[in-house]
């Protein structure tokens, strides 16, 4: 019995859907397992990185365990050897760290030709460790006497360092009108900084 032109275009289209049906199944088949396995591929392979980096860390720690008798050593050699040079104040606490400062300092100025006009404390805490000494310093005199009074502070040992340097001047006038000398009068104000190396007990 022979099948009309509708008959076939029915089989034809029942084919085609059932082909598409297959392929649809087939790619969810293939979609499916990449669906699942790759989210759980991305996670671990985060947790692999983040296990990489602990490692990492861990060996870190180790070398600085490992190493942490010699770095002592090392540190405490340094320590003798500042200490041998001169570059700390050598003092039972920090005013009497000041007062070595500001007795310096009083010298210094003496010794350029100017005036000291006053000193002040501006010592911290102890706390036992290495620490800045601090004190406040203004001084009078000519241009030489202060060029001279910094050089001496900036070479001195212990070291000390001068910090927040503040100049007036002042016009001047000596003598008479035939010898009559003109120069400027420095007002100077500046911190001294230097380092106590350890408080004892």
């Amino acid at each position: 019995m022979e099948q009309g032109p509708m008959a076939e275009s029915t089989t034809a289209q029942g084919k085609a859907h059932c082909g598409l049906y297959l392929s649809g199944l087939l790619l969810l088949l293939v979609l499916l397992p990449a669906l699942v396995l790759v989210p759980w591929w991305l996670q671990w392979n985060s947790y692999r990185e983040t296990a990489s980096e602990v490692a990492q860390r861990i060996a870190r720690y180790r070398t600085l365990l490992d190493s942490r008798g010699e770095l002592k050593a090392r540190l405490g050699s340094l320590r003798k050897q500042l200490k041998a040079g001169g570059y700390f104040i050598e003092a039972g606490n920090t005013e009497l760290a000041a007062a070595r400062m500001q007795q310096f300092v009083k010298e210094a100025v003496e010794k350029a030709g100017g005036t000291l006009v006053s000193t002040q404390n501006l010592a911290g805490h102890e706390t036992g460790q290495l620490q800045p000494i601090e004190i406040r310093v203004r001084m009078k005199g000519d241009v030489e006497s202060l060029a001279r009074v910094l050089l001496a502070l900036e070479a001195s040992r212990p070291v000390m360092t001068v910090e927040d340097l503040s100049i007036r001047s002042r016009r001047t006038v000596r003598g008479r009108r035939k010898n009559r000398v003109e120069g400027y009068s420095l007002d100077a104000n500046f911190r001294v900084v230097g380092y106590l190396a350890e408080v004892s007990p």
